[in-house]
């Protein structure tokens, strides 16, 4: 809302931010759900401004992410809706191994399909993945 008070001093420089975001929404559908606020702690509100696409708040910390692209012009981008890693189980289940090799052939199995997941991505030739599943 434009009059609360943390942003009610600068009405002026929010409404024409909020004016040019509903500008951007497809004409035909006017979609308000299209629309996202992101809030960055620090900085101040004149420091705000609006993103014509998709932005993202995320922190990178896996190994050799400092050599990575931080940004793309016309991204090829995966967009995923399975696991990239091993979990635990959520429920409880029980396996019992007559031989500890069967441990074993287990694990690589988990992995391989790891692998072929991860393989398919490659293929893609995707510059950006993103997954829904955390």
């Amino acid at each position: 809302s434009l009059n609360s008070k943390l942003i009610a001093g600068e009405k002026d420089f929010f409404a024409r931010m909020v004016v040019d975001a509903v500008a951007k929404l497809d004409q035909n559908t006017m979609d308000l759900k299209m629309i996202g606020v992101k809030k960055v702690v620090g900085g101040t509100l004149r420091e705000s401004f609006l993103v014509d696409g998709v932005a993202f708040k995320k922190t990178f910390s896996y190994a050799g992410f400092e050599q990575q692209p931080k940004s793309f012009q016309k991204p090829k981008i995966l967009l995923l809706n399975v696991e990239l890693e091993l979990k635990s189980e959520k429920e409880n289940a029980e396996i019992r191994l007559n031989d500890p090799a069967q441990y074993q052939e287990i694990v690589e199995a988990e992995w391989q399909i790891i692998y072929e997941k991860l393989d398919k991505c490659v293929e893609s030739g995707a510059q950006v993945v993103l997954s829904r599943l955390a």
